[in-house]
């Protein structure tokens, strides 16, 4: 279990533990201390009974938006947990992809398992590229298209179905650990993976393992990445015969339904034209260029400077401000599309970085399907803009969140938010975040009580002292961090309570102390 623990503590510390919520402090802690948080995994493993009854696991879920209409239920799992588990996932792996179709066979590209021990990958790169070019290719070959994903399907996988693909993976109390997990994380109900993270996305291929085979050993030629399916027939008939096939197999082996609202076929040249490959225009071709482009830097690589060029090099060939402009001209933008332009923001020349990232943050209810994407981009180039740039930006993220709209009434867009406001301590930042943290969530909270201390906002820190004892266990954890900017006073409060905190309590105690000890070390949020 030590090799699948330490493979999964270095995914974490790179990229954070999902890709739903602001990348959590603990994370630092798993990339700066990788071998403590190790054993300490270990010892979960080695005493999970006792473990979970001490220390039992903490989740917090709440809604995301994915559409402009549309929201999704997500969950933060409780850092050394969600390691954990990711830890069990990996050690399963191997056996997992075993029991697939085979990548060989092109037709299941989704979360293919294939540890990279260099970049702490643990799915292949590009996955979704070489679905699209296979469904390309197999459209060419056939008169008609069958589109179609599955509805609600994370929150509708039932534990009894996953647990028997588990146990059918060979003996251990693995699959036993993983269920008791999975039920806790679910409020103790039977079915639903928490959205978010790489565990969830392994063992939701798992799932749906047996209905591919069952399609292929049926004759269905199709491609699925994740819960979208693509079928290819050679006449209508055909066609929907596979989409009775599939809504069968489906409904009866998992209990899972297709949504009707995104079920379509088509024929193979209306497919093509789709908004997956389309490329007739100009505007068009640029586009899906553009969507070809990787945009992933390494800054840590040996060649970060190298590399860095290339890539400002290779965005400069788009007008990435005008296709920006073009997008946010239209009545819906085109989610990936934009991201990928969002992400590409930070490779500008800075007259023109600094008015994207303004005309990102003065038009973030018409992006509201890629808002944490934009809001991440802000915060990561706040220390770059110029002075004027920042207070604007500052001004737009701190009228949002006081005007009460809908989108400020979510909690996960409220978290990302106050990470750009964390930059810059202002009276007006403190009076508007202490007022939010009266009635957030704990993972909002816990992120305020750290912003609080970055900002050195003393007053605020040490009457937090008398709360602690009630404490969400994640806004304990934050204090522990903060209580390190309280001087002796933190120091001999710290003592006081010692015997309170849990193991991992104390990994991020240990952690804190020795960043707190670096010259102009700042809380990193």
């Amino acid at each position: 279990m030590r090799d699948s623990f330490r493979i999964a503590v270095d995914n974490i510390a790179t990229f954070g533990d999902t890709d739903v919520f602001p990348f959590p402090i603990e994370s630092h802690v798993f990339h700066d201390k990788p071998e403590e948080a190790v054993v300490l995994l270990e010892t979960i493993h080695a005493d999970f009974d006792n473990f979970f009854r001490r220390y039992p696991p903490v989740n917090e879920s709440t809604l995301s938006l994915v559409s402009y209409t549309g929201f999704r239920w997500v969950t933060q799992i409780d850092p050394i947990w969600n390691a954990y588990l990711l830890g069990l996932v990996i050690s399963v792996a191997d056996a997992i992809e075993a029991a697939r179709i085979a990548p060989q066979r092109q037709t299941i590209f989704s979360y293919r398992y294939s540890h990279d021990s260099v970049t702490s990958q643990i799915f292949q790169i590009g996955s979704w590229e070489l679905f699209l070019q296979r469904c390309s290719e197999l459209s060419k070959q056939h008169g008609y298209v069958l589109a179609c994903d599955i509805s609600d399907f994370y929150s509708r996988i039932y534990h009894h179905r996953l647990e028997n693909a588990l146990r059918n993976l060979g003996p251990g109390d693995t699959p036993s650990r993983i269920m008791t997990l999975l039920q806790r994380f679910s409020n103790n109900t039977s079915y639903g993976l928490p959205i978010g993270g790489p565990a969830a996305r392994l063992l939701s291929e798992l799932l749906l393992n047996r209905t591919d085979h069952l399609l292929q050993t049926k004759g269905l030629i199709f491609c699925r990445y994740s819960d979208d399916y693509r079928v290819f027939a050679n006449s209508v008939e055909d066609a929907y015969n596979a989409f009775r096939v599939l809504s069968e197999d489906l409904l009866r082996n998992e209990g899972l339904t297709l949504q009707k609202s995104k079920t379509r076929v088509m024929t193979a040249a209306e497919f093509q034209r789709s908004a997956e490959l389309v490329e007739d225009t100009l505007e068009e071709q640029q586009a899906h260029a553009f969507l070809r482009l990787s945009l992933k830097y390494d800054p840590y690589s040996p060649t970060a400077a190298e590399d860095y060029e290339t890539l400002k090099a290779a965005v400069s060939q788009f007008d990435i401000t005008g296709m920006l402009s073009a997008e946010l001209g239209k009545t819906r933008v085109h989610t990936a599309l934009t991201r990928r332009l969002v992400q590409a923001i930070r490779f500008l020349p800075q007259p023109a970085r600094d008015a994207a990232v303004l005309t990102l943050v003065a038009n973030l209810d018409h992006l509201a399907p890629v808002f944490s994407s934009v809001v991440r981009v802000v915060r990561d180039l706040f220390g770059e803009l110029d002075s004027d740039s920042q207070r604007r930006a500052v001004q737009h993220v701190r009228d949002l969140i006081a005007s009460g709209t809908y989108l400020a009434s979510i909690q996960l867009n409220i978290a990302y938010l106050l990470r750009v406001l964390a930059q810059d301590r202002n009276e007006e930042n403190e009076i508007l975040t202490e007022a939010v943290f009266r009635d957030a969530s704990p993972f909002v909270q816990h992120d305020i009580i750290l912003i609080m201390a970055k900002w050195e906002a003393i007053y605020w820190t040490s009457d937090q002292k008398n709360y602690f004892a009630s404490m969400h266990p994640w806004l304990r954890r934050a204090f522990l961090i903060a209580s390190y900017t309280l001087g002796d006073e933190g120091r001999h409060w710290r003592q006081s309570v010692r015997d309170e905190l849990s193991p991992f309590d104390l990994l991020v105690r240990d952690w804190a102390s020795e960043r707190f000890q670096l010259a102009n070390w700042s809380i990193p949020i």
